[in-house]
């Protein structure tokens, strides 16, 4: 009987205890997850402040990139700022100034040429702010900047379109040809800060107004047939007559596109004479012609015959054979009004 009670005991004991009346599968569920909830917060207490940071942000940028653009749209396009700040905006973004024929004028070249320019004649005359006609001499020079923006930029898109490219050689050429005076070369920092004492530019800067003269000097020489002719007249002509400049300019004023000069006196090599006393010192004796050789500020063909040498000074005459080509195409353009401005410059 004791043995038996006992069983029994254990199995009592052993029993499945019941669940507290009121509590559900469901209600431990539900607790479950909510406990796991606090966990995720506590495992994690910056991810939604995180999210509506970045949120935030990203409006805050928006804002302030349009902004930016606004203020710099009107500071270029209606104000007409032409400093450090706005100068250097435009070297970042690719903004237009005006449209010659489909081609975009780069406001950076535009702003290049007029600061370059402003600088140069102030170093010569003065601040410009001391004159009573200040404005009106501003706006003269950024009517002739913008000017020579839309041929230069029109030049060397032309010129890419033919396959044709200002290298950097030939820039390099052109800057070692300005570094050198009476056969001294500057040394790179000191010619450095002569450009921008003289034209406010950095070599950079200084390069991309090369390469855009350039442009237009070659584009001229590709496309002007009629001065390849006249200037293949010229030079028979000098070889038929010994070398008789004057002669063979008379002999072709009818054309309107040579021009004889000759100096009455002697001039340094680096003379600014678009090449031609450079030239003439190359050659060994008096009264020696040069060959048909291209003016370096691209107006045309020049040939050159030594008059006389004083040590390192030479005396010359000179035939330039005129490029038109270019200008009347480029008249063509204004006439069909083919060019769009984006700014308006008082006159």
């Amino acid at each position: 009987m004791k043995l038996i009670k006992k069983i029994k005991l254990k199995k009592k004991s052993g029993a499945k205890a019941e669940a507290p009346k009121g509590v559900t599968q469901k209600n431990i569920e539900e607790s479950r997850e909510a406990v796991l909830a606090k966990g995720k917060k506590l495992k994690y207490p910056f991810q939604y402040e995180k999210h509506r940071l970045v949120i935030t942000a990203a409006v805050i940028g928006v804002i302030a990139l349009v902004t930016f653009g606004v203020v710099g749209w009107f500071q270029l396009y209606k104000a007409h700022n032409t400093n450090d700040v706005t100068y250097r905006f435009t070297k970042v973004l690719p903004l237009a100034v005006a449209k010659v024929d489909g081609v975009s004028v780069k406001f950076s070249d535009y702003l290049l040429l007029y600061r370059s320019s402003i600088t140069a004649i102030e170093r010569q005359q003065g601040e410009l702010e001391n004159l009573d006609d200040a404005e009106a001499q501003r706006n003269h020079y950024k009517r002739q900047a913008l000017s020579d923006a839309e041929k230069y930029d029109y030049a060397l898109a032309k010129l890419e379109e033919m396959g044709e490219k200002v290298s950097e050689e030939e820039i390099d050429a052109v800057i070692e040809g300005h570094q050198s005076v009476d056969g001294e070369r500057r040394s790179d920092e000191a010619f450095s800060e002569i450009v921008k004492k003289n034209f406010g530019l950095s070599m950079k800067d200084y390069r991309r107004m090369l390469k855009l003269s350039l442009a237009q000097r070659k584009y001229s020489e590709k496309t002007d047939e009629t001065a390849r002719k006249l200037a293949a007249q010229v030079e028979q002509m000098i070889k038929e007559n010994g070398g008789d400049l004057a002669a063979a300019a008379d002999a072709l004023a009818d054309t309107g596109l040579v021009r004889f000069e000759a100096t009455d006196r002697v001039v340094e090599v680096a003379n600014l004479d678009s090449g031609r006393a450079e030239k003439a010192s190359q050659l060994k004796n008096i009264g020696e012609v040069s060959e048909r050789f291209l003016a370096k500020n691209g107006d045309g063909y020049y040939f050159v015959k030594l008059t006389s040498r004083e040590g390192e000074s030479v005396g010359y005459e000179s035939i330039l054979v005129q490029f038109t080509e270019f200008e009347k195409r480029f008249e063509e353009i204004i006439k069909d009004k083919k060019i769009e401005e984006y700014i308006e410059i008082k006159e």
